[in-house]
């Protein structure tokens, strides 16, 4: 009899753990499934959620306006010079025709014919008939028109090349003032013998060029000439 109370009492046991243990899955299922819902019930557009985008920003399409301009093709070649028509100077010849007398000479002493004596000649001498037109050697403004005694009729051109040439011993009818523009080949003036420190040579053209410094140089290395 005691035996089997004790095979009850074990049965009965074990029953109130089953119903136990089937209560406590029972609730652990609820509570499972309560937050499932929860989670599905929230908006898409709920600053709590989570939105996936399947689309990456390299797959995103770009609005036209801010689509990548294409390269341009005209590009300003740095290598061109900005003026396509810059080069070296160009020189002319002060006359037409001439012959050239007394050559510039400025480190040594030459006779002079009229003044009798020996002196430095500064410029190139051009001979030719009276009347002859001269003209500018080299663009560039006339910076001075003057008469002096010993030199006569005088116009001075400061070149584009930097150098100043003065023509000397033209006639009294000089064609340009100061400040007047000139080219290759504008006519400044007339030759004559208005140059009484060399007036026993006759009618010439005196020209005087000086660089930069203010140095003489011989005109003839800039007009690369001998006689026309």
């Amino acid at each position: 009899m005691n035996n089997e109370n004790r095979k009850n009492k074990k049965l009965f046991i074990a029953l109130i753990a089953c119903a136990a243990a089937a209560a406590i899955a029972i609730i652990a299922v609820s509570v499972v499934l309560g937050v499932t819902a929860s989670r599905e019930a929230l908006p898409v557009d709920d600053p709590g959620g989570i939105v996936q985008d399947d689309q990456t920003p390299d797959d995103q399409d770009q609005p036209d306006d801010q689509q990548p301009e294409e390269p341009d093709d005209q590009q300003p070649d740095l290598n061109e010079p900005d003026d396509p028509t810059s080069g070296e100077l160009v020189y002319g010849a002060p006359l037409d025709a001439y012959e050239l007398g007394q050559a510039c000479v400025t480190d040594e002493l030459v006779w002079s014919n009229t003044l009798h004596w020996y002196s430095t000649h500064n410029g190139t001498d051009f001979h030719a008939e009276a009347g002859t037109p001269v003209m500018a050697i080299v663009a560039g403004e006339v910076t001075e028109v003057k008469y002096t005694t010993q030199e006569g009729y005088v116009v001075t051109v400061k070149g584009e090349d930097g150098y100043t040439a003065i023509y000397k011993s033209l006639s009294a009818d000089t064609l340009v003032e100061a400040g007047d523009a000139v080219s290759v080949g504008t006519q400044l003036g007339y030759v004559s013998d208005s140059m009484t420190s060399e007036q026993s040579d006759g009618p010439h053209l005196h020209l005087e060029v000086l660089d930069e410094s203010g140095a003489y140089i011989d005109p003839m290395t800039l007009l690369g000439e001998t006689e026309k």
